[in-house]
């Protein structure tokens, strides 16, 4: 029997009003209300209580009364407020789509995704979790958004195939799963997978065998990618690896089709990287503590994995990053979020936080047992100059370890800060402060080092120039000429790379044609412009992050 909508319509409405009549019954007794005070407006005592309630909110306060006809011209101004039908009507949608692009010009934001073209120095690639793809073909004196405006604007990191003949071949992942805020647990973006791009980045396509489509809802390992490698070294194959939640991936046919190197199932590990030496096509990997698969795996064919994981390594580890020696691919570092073991660290906040720095030494066989030596150099990472210029991972949200190509003992770490050691960490006496917090900063107002930011996710080597480095980190993009100096002089490359996350803005309702934004960017602090020209820089009062806005 087809039931009519009337009489379903009448039936779902006398439904609530049951569910309301009885919520009514049921809970107004509870409810907490002052002491001594009526629990509703109006009494046998004082019946034109509600009227004179109501009378005293509505009146105009010059006269004392309702003003006339004010129900008609309250049902004339909803008629004015923007509804269905207008946004259905192609005049709305035109007038509604003019949109001027405000800037700031001069403010980046947290990039997580770097690379350089292999091909010409000169073009970067960067991307940030909110704001796209970027791309730089004058070495980030100008940049141009790749992503297209209807894709997902997510960007976690990125590879190129820089094997002869293969060097337009791009990757990206996609999803952060660690925060937006470094507070908040709860706040990292969901992606859709990889990306790939066969015209050197300047456009992308989804890879359909890692999409999800449903950003919002996590249902599948790819919607968030934490890293992705090629195989330089093999000449057969267009092998890739990703390094996703719970999963390292392969694929040997340029990411159509995908294979589970290791992880995966029911109970799965968090965190997850890869890493795939450029010469020898060695694979590294890492799998947090959480799933049957934890440890740390080497791989010469990238078919049979080993676990290296030496003796004396801590039980709880999180997030475990890897960085390779390029004159030298037998030297490995692992550097991570260790909760109870290795170095602790006490934020500005009092809390405290582990972390460890190994390094491991490929000797011979599988590399286990006398195969790989292990070093243990937690001991001697960075924890004097408190309480902004200490190693602080913020749990291994910002985690970076780089090795320079030409020096194998010159090696960089960075967690809210950047430091650099000129013998591996061996020791804690050669290790110098570049980047991050001004040195000594402290509250009230917490000064960033000059034209740099706090919070490293990448760092980058020129082939030409070793001592040329990039930096990526929660400021946007960076650039040294020199990384051997004792102070680093660091130059911004946000010129037009428009991609700082806003948590607020505010603009003035008041004042028609007014050109003042107020914005609380996440970790970049407040901005203030009142100019409508993109290219004029916006200003800040101070930094950190950014909130709520008024004028």
């Amino acid at each position: 029997m087809k039931l009519s909508h009337s009489f379903i319509l009448s039936t779902i409405i006398a439904f609530v009003a049951i569910l309301f009549l009885y919520n009514v019954s049921t809970h107004t007794q509870t409810k907490l209300m002052p002491a001594g005070e009526p629990m509703s407006i109006g009494s046998a005592d004082d019946a034109d209580a509600r009227y004179n309630y109501e009378l005293m909110r509505l009146r105009d306060p010059a006269t004392g009364r309702i003003p006339d006809h004010i129900r008609e011209l309250e049902l004339a101004f909803a008629r004015t407020i923007p509804n269905d039908a207008m946004f259905a009507s192609q005049n709305f949608k035109t007038a509604g789509a003019t949109w001027n692009q405000r800037g700031p010009y001069n403010v980046g934001g947290r990039t997580r995704a770097l690379a350089i073209d292999v091909t010409d120095e000169n073009i970067i690639l960067a991307g940030t979790n909110s704001g796209g793809l970027w791309r730089s073909t004058n070495g980030g004196t100008s940049w141009t958004q790749t992503t297209d405006i209807n894709q997902l604007q997510n960007v976690s990191c990125i590879a190129q195939d820089i094997r002869p003949g293969k060097t337009n071949t791009w990757y990206y992942g996609s999803g952060e799963g660690t925060g937006a805020s470094a507070s908040a647990g709860g706040a990292y973006f969901l992606g859709n997978g990889l990306y790939k791009s066969t015209n050197g980045g300047i456009t992308w396509s989804p890879l359909t065998s890692t999409n999800s489509n449903t950003p919002h809802t996590f249902e599948k390992f790819f919607d968030v990618v934490w890293n992705v490698a090629c195989n330089p070294a093999d000449t057969v194959n267009n092998t890739v690896y990703a390094a996703t939640i719970g999963v390292i991936y392969k694929s040997i046919d340029g990411g159509t089709t995908w294979t589970i190197a290791k992880g995966g199932g029911s109970t799965y590990s968090y965190y997850a990287d890869v890493l795939v030496t450029p010469k020898k096509g060695v694979v590294y990997a890492t799998l947090d503590s959480q799933g049957p698969d934890k440890g740390i795996w080497r791989s010469e064919d990238g078919v049979t994995f080993t676990n290296i994981i030496p003796a004396g390594f801590p039980t709880k580890f999180n997030r475990i990053i890897i960085g390779n020696a390029p004159s030298d691919e037998n030297q490995v570092y692992f550097l991570g979020s260790t909760p109870g073991f290795g170095t602790p660290d006490t934020n500005f906040q009092g809390s405290v936080e582990w972390n460890s720095l190994w390094k491991y030494t490929y000797v011979s066989g599988d590399g286990t047992g006398s195969g790989g030596i292990w070093e243990d150099r937690s001991a001697n990472l960075p924890k004097t100059g408190r309480p902004f210029n200490t190693f602080n991972a913020q749990g291994g949200y910002d985690l970076v370890v780089k090795v320079k190509p030409d020096d194998a003992n010159t090696v960089f770490i960075g967690g809210t800060n950047l430091f650099r050691s000129t013998d591996g960490f061996s020791t804690s006496g050669n290790t110098t402060y570049i980047g991050g917090y001004e040195l000594g900063a402290k509250l009230p107002v917490v000064n960033m080092y000059k034209n740099h930011h706090p919070d490293q996710h990448q760092l980058l080597f020129y082939n030409s120039d070793p001592k040329k480095m990039l930096c990526g980190n929660d400021g946007g993009v960076f650039k040294t000429t020199d990384n051997t100096a004792d102070t680093i002089s660091w130059t911004s490359l946000n010129n037009g790379y428009v991609t700082s996350m806003f948590y607020t803005c505010a603009i003035d309702h008041a004042t028609s044609g007014n050109n003042v934004i107020v914005a609380g960017a996440q970790d970049n602090g407040s901005w203030f412009t009142n100019n409508a020209n993109p290219l004029t820089p916006w200003v800040t009062p101070r930094g950190g992050d950014g909130s709520y806005c008024a004028i």
